[in-house]
């Protein structure tokens, strides 16, 4: 998948921030299907099942962290998306 950055300085902070966001949730959720896995019985302790297992879960984590079903993500940007535009009206201005 192609990605299109933004042009300006405050839209590409804001992309960045989306990014980081999200990929906070994706760690929460591959950590959430790390611990689900080890509640399975296995059978088999391949190391190559186990990496193709945790590659996956991986991959299903960024999957569903792009989809915004938990909001761990659209929460943080929120919160921190008003930090953003408070430095950017105050370029060159000390804060009190």
């Amino acid at each position: 998948m192609m990605r299109v950055e933004p042009s300006g300085s405050l839209q590409v902070e804001r992309w960045q921030l989306r990014e980081a966001t999200r990929q906070v949730e994706a760690q929460f959720w591959h950590q959430l299907l790390r611990a689900l896995r080890r509640t399975l019985p296995t059978n088999s302790s391949s190391y190559t099942l186990q990496m193709y297992t945790d590659l996956m879960d991986e991959t299903l984590a960024q999957q569903l962290a792009r989809t915004d079903q938990l909001g761990i993500g659209k929460l943080l940007y929120e919160k921190l998306s008003a930090h953003l535009q408070d430095t950017s009206e105050g370029v060159g201005r000390e804060r009190p």
